[in-house]
């Protein structure tokens, strides 16, 4: 692997359908400014209360394990994140296509080393939305 990759360890079932990941710049390099684009298809109305479980690892070992509320995330206020949808830019998101971006700088004190990110997202009934596998790789 140079740079990144990302696993769509999602179901055809999944509310979201992702079709690409897009980040710049490619790959990512500590202290950069990190632009991120996910795109993809909403199959069924998405509504407030949807979230996502989050591990990074770094080889076996967890640094980070915590539950994001998605659409709490995109309103706090200077939010990296934001959502684009046929719908709107807001709870519910209805079926249709959807972008979700990130903008943020990536901290220069990254070490030197592989990255694994996890991501499990569920509907506020508890049903799959995606998951995605992303690896990173800061040795070069």
């Amino acid at each position: 692997m140079t740079g990144w990759s990302y696993e769509n360890v999602g179901s055809e079932t999944d509310a979201l359908q992702i079709e690409s990941i897009t980040i710049t710049p490619d790959p990512p390099q500590p202290g950069a400014e990190l632009k991120g684009v996910i795109k993809g298809t909403v199959t069924r109305e998405v509504v407030d209360g949807a979230y996502a479980d989050v591990v990074v690892k770094l080889g076996l070992v967890k640094l980070l394990q915590k539950q994001f509320d998605l659409f709490a995330e995109l309103k706090k206020e200077g939010s990296r994140w934001s959502l684009t949808a046929d719908s709107g830019n807001g709870a519910p998101v209805a079926p249709g296509q959807v972008e979700l971006r990130f903008d943020g700088r990536l901290p220069r004190e990254i070490p030197r080393a592989k990255f694994t990110i996890n991501v499990r997202a569920f509907t506020a009934e508890e049903e799959d939305l995606a998951g995605l596998n992303i690896r990173v790789d800061f040795l070069k």
